[in-house]
């Protein structure tokens, strides 16, 4: 892990950070499993720690942050302009969303692991599935 991404990870309340550390393996892991995902680059964007595609580049950045307002609380962040939470509201309607940017979490909460990780695949190949249907 990259210094600056480790020392904002360390920055976070613990029950926050254990979470986001196990999101940001599945990112890894995800990215790693899938041949049209390729490599990915963990990055700071607005100093949360973020992971984009590289080769080839076949997603939108995906973020992950505790909320300013309520440090128990987090969330998985996409570009507002994709259509990512839009679809999500559609299959997922009981979670609980942050306008078009993203899903939201409770550390207090257990973590739903099969809808993450589908959005994270879902925010790792949005361009392709976009150049695709276009």
């Amino acid at each position: 892990m990259e210094p600056r991404v480790k020392a904002v990870f360390d920055s976070y309340q613990p029950s926050v950070k254990d979470t986001l550390l196990t999101i940001r393996q599945w990112v890894l892991d995800i990215a790693n499993t899938s041949e049209n995902i390729g490599e990915i680059n963990e990055c700071l964007k607005w100093g949360e720690p973020s992971y984009l595609t590289h080769t080839p580049k076949s997603g939108t950045t995906v973020r992950l942050a505790p909320l300013k307002a309520n440090p128990q609380r987090y969330g998985l962040f996409v570009h507002c302009q994709t259509r990512l939470i839009e679809e999500f509201r559609l299959v997922y309607p009981d979670l609980d969303y942050d306008k078009n940017r993203g899903i939201l979490f409770d550390s207090r909460d257990p973590i739903q692991e099969e809808p993450i990780k589908q959005f994270i695949f879902a925010a790792l190949t949005y361009q392709l599935r976009k150049s695709i249907n276009n």
